[in-house]
């Protein structure tokens, strides 16, 4: 039951709200958040009011201009209006500097839940915090002003040290950063560490946001997806989280630009014990260590397994330029024997015995399989008659993984 106290000649009302995301349920969404109700203590009648009462209340509404230059870093920023681009700043603001009671320039409650969900996806620096409360104050009828404060799992100290700490544990990793090449190759790079250095698991401690990943080395999909936008934005890259559903549950994963084109980045399944159908263990007999089936990938392909709760609006991904498989040369668009032999003689291949192969359409998918496992062509390109060699299908992505070579 909603509780109100009076207080003078004003009227509090206070909420709270609290970030939630990919726990054993992977819940996270605006729906979901948990709302819990808090009333404020009654003031002695001294003829002074405890209440916030603005001089001059503003809509937010009203504003026609951001209050200062944002990065075009911060994605969901810039997909605002102005006025909750301005309520935005306001809260990140506060966030940043773990404050309290901050005025907001809006008397819209309803504006609250969608803009802070902005700020939290667009800014993985913000781990240690766990949602925000604000009040509310009326003067009978009237909307006289809103407060904003956040909720926190640290103090200002620990904050601090933890930030400490995981800069230390990205040192080396920034250090050999490939940045001097174009920005596929600097993605591919910190992917390709995120998922050496993170084991997928659920129990894992602040799996919320980056402290599981960089000081733990485990946690679940909002932490892989926010330590991949951590890493990339450090490097100038743009990157936002992206929260949806997959298999029923809730996960989050990344949008980002490369090169100019927007691709979906999912480093999660990326992880190929959780992306190969188990997230306790390696595929039985090895496999490849690394999955690329979601690294740069248009909207079509992640919507095959991936249903995206639109906080803001996101852009259609139809660039294939930096996929993984049309850059290394393992994109076919029919079944070519003499780009097969390459592949499958390649210099990766002999380094990791695996091999993964993109399809096209579902026609040159199923001709693909019918030709290197039905017929066991494979072995026209791999000596190893009478051994065996293991492989994985994905139907969704139109991808063939072999490994043993």
């Amino acid at each position: 039951m909603r509780k109100w106290t009076v207080l003078w000649a004003a009227l509090i009302g206070s909420m709270l709200f609290l970030v939630q995301g990919c726990t054993d349920q992977n819940a996270f969404d605006l729906q979901d958040m948990i709302r819990g109700e808090e009333s404020a203590k009654e003031e002695e009648s001294t003829g002074e009011s405890g209440g916030y009462e603005p001089d001059q209340p503003q809509d937010s509404s009203t504003e026609t201009e951001p209050t200062r230059e944002v990065s075009e870093l911060y994605y969901a920023y810039h997909q605002l209006d102005a006025g909750q681009q301005k309520i935005y700043l306001e809260m990140l603001d506060a966030l940043t500097g773990m404050r309290s009671g901050v005025p907001l320039s809006t008397l819209d409650k309803s504006v609250l839940e969608v803009v802070f969900t902005c700020v939290m996806n667009d800014h993985p620096e913000l781990f240690y915090v766990e949602g925000y409360q604000y009040t509310e104050y009326t003067l009978g009828d009237a909307v006289t002003g809103i407060t904003f404060s956040g909720t926190y799992s640290m103090t200002g100290a620990e904050m601090e040290q933890a930030g400490f700490m995981i800069e230390q544990k990205l040192a080396e990793c920034f250090g050999e950063v490939p940045l001097n090449e174009d920005e596929y190759s600097t993605v591919k790079y910190l992917y390709e560490w995120l998922i050496q250095h993170t084991e997928y698991d659920r129990s894992a401690a602040n799996n919320q946001n980056i402290c599981s990943t960089f000081l733990q080395g485990r946690s679940v999909c909002q932490g892989y997806a926010k330590a991949m936008q951590y890493m990339l934005q450090k490097v100038g890259i743009q990157c936002v989280l992206v929260t949806g559903f997959t298999n029923g549950e809730r996960h989050g994963w990344n949008l980002v630009r490369v090169n100019g084109e927007y691709y979906y980045l999912d480093p999660t399944w990326g992880d190929a014990s959780y992306a190969l159908g188990s997230a306790d263990g390696p595929l039985e007999g090895g496999g490849p260590a690394i999955n690329y089936d979601y690294f740069l990938v248009t909207t079509d392909e992640i919507t095959r397994t991936h249903s995206i709760e639109r906080v803001v609006a996101l852009p259609v991904c139809t660039a294939v330029a930096d996929n993984y498989f049309v850059r290394e040369g393992l994109y076919f668009d029919c079944y070519d024997e003499s780009k097969l032999a390459l592949a499958f003689d390649s210099e990766m291949a002999r380094t990791t015995g695996c091999v993964t192969i993109k399809c096209d359409t579902d026609g040159t998918y199923g001709m693909m399989v019918q030709a290197l496992i039905d017929s066991q062509k494979i072995f026209d390109f791999v000596d190893k008659l009478g051994e065996s060699i293991a492989y994985t299908t994905n139907d969704e992505q139109r991808t063939i993984s072999f490994w043993n070579l």
